[in-house]
């Protein structure tokens, strides 16, 4: 049975050659990181940053997704600049899919304590499909007689992120280029994979709760063409500058516990849990994240100006 529903998920949803499907990898931490989905966060906060995340969705499921992401990004002394560097490597069945980008940002002062940046991002993305080694009903299927290996494909994306000390709101496209000739912005490239533009959309808000308590309501909004709305609906909660708690609600796809812990001066340690509540559930056991970030920051009270932390 898994072997049936893995093939079905597989071909309905999984290769992004062959259906119009979200195609870059997701991570639940994100908003402790804004640099996974918006290049205008890189250098939003005083110090540098460098963020590593390892995802394995859908524990016991044949086949299932294993993502890996390292960030880095700092601002560039007082000239209103940010720069970055983003690695990610997503592994979905027989699919393979790795991106290198750098990004840069330019900070506009808008308000006493309100900045709007505008970021851009450019790199290589490298893609295959090794659709030989799956099993087939029908052996005569061309689509499954050859595998798909691209070259090294140029990447473009840009977003605009818009924060104060506690409140943020930004728009993204990862990735502006793609290769279906009869779109705008395409490269007309053979063998490559129809990558879709994904489009962001992300807000949160930090209440103060007490003396040393915080409460942070937030969303993500995800958009890709001919595919349902997703949105992220997230509540944390900040305890003395030291520990969040927080949950999510995935639309129509899982809920998700997560905790960050402060704990040194520069290292925070992240970890969430997503439970399945598609019928996929009875296949597999949740997914598992793991972050380890270390943030290169020596005065502590500049620490909380960040929008990471509100």
């Amino acid at each position: 049975m898994k072997k049936i529903i893995y093939s079905l998920v597989f071909s309905f949803a999984l290769v992004p050659a062959l259906v119009h499907a979200q195609q870059d990898p997701m991570v639940s931490q994100y908003m402790f990181s804004g640099h996974f989905v918006n290049p205008g966060y890189a250098g939003s906060h005083e110090y540098a940053n460098i963020t590593l995340l390892g995802r394995k969705q859908w524990v016991g499921f044949d086949g299932s997704p294993l993502t890996a992401y390292l960030s880095f990004d700092m601002p560039i002394s007082k000239k209103h600049l940010g720069i970055g560097a983003l690695v990610s490597n997503d592994r979905i069945g027989v699919t393979n899919r790795t991106e290198v980008t750098g990004t840069a940002s330019y900070h506009l002062r808008v308000g006493e304590k309100a900045k709007l940046s505008l970021g851009l991002r450019a790199g290589l993305t490298y893609y295959c499909a090794q659709l030989t080694q799956l099993t087939v009903w029908d052996q005569a299927d061309q689509v499954f007689t050859a595998d798909i290996k691209s070259k090294f494909l140029p990447i473009a994306g840009a977003g605009a992120y818009f924060y104060t000390p506690r409140f943020y709101a930004g728009v993204s496209i990862p990735n502006i280029i793609n290769y279906k000739p009869e779109t705008l912005i395409s490269a007309g490239i053979d063998n490559a994979p129809h990558l879709e533009r994904h489009y962001f959309g992300t807000i949160g808000y930090a209440f103060p709760a007490g003396k040393n308590v915080d409460i942070k309501p937030s969303l993500l909004v995800k958009y890709v063409p001919r595919v349902p709305l997703e949105v992220d609906y997230n509540l944390h909660v900040f305890f003395y500058k030291t520990l969040w708690i927080g949950a999510s609600y995935r639309s129509g796809d899982a809920v998700v516990g997560m905790v960050e812990y402060q704990a040194t001066s520069n290292l925070r340690i992240g970890y969430a849990y997503d439970l399945t509540i598609t019928r996929l559930s009875n296949y597999n056991s949740g997914s598992h994240e793991l972050m380890l970030a270390w943030d290169f920051v020596k005065d502590e009270t500049i620490r909380y100006k960040s929008p990471r932390f509100f």
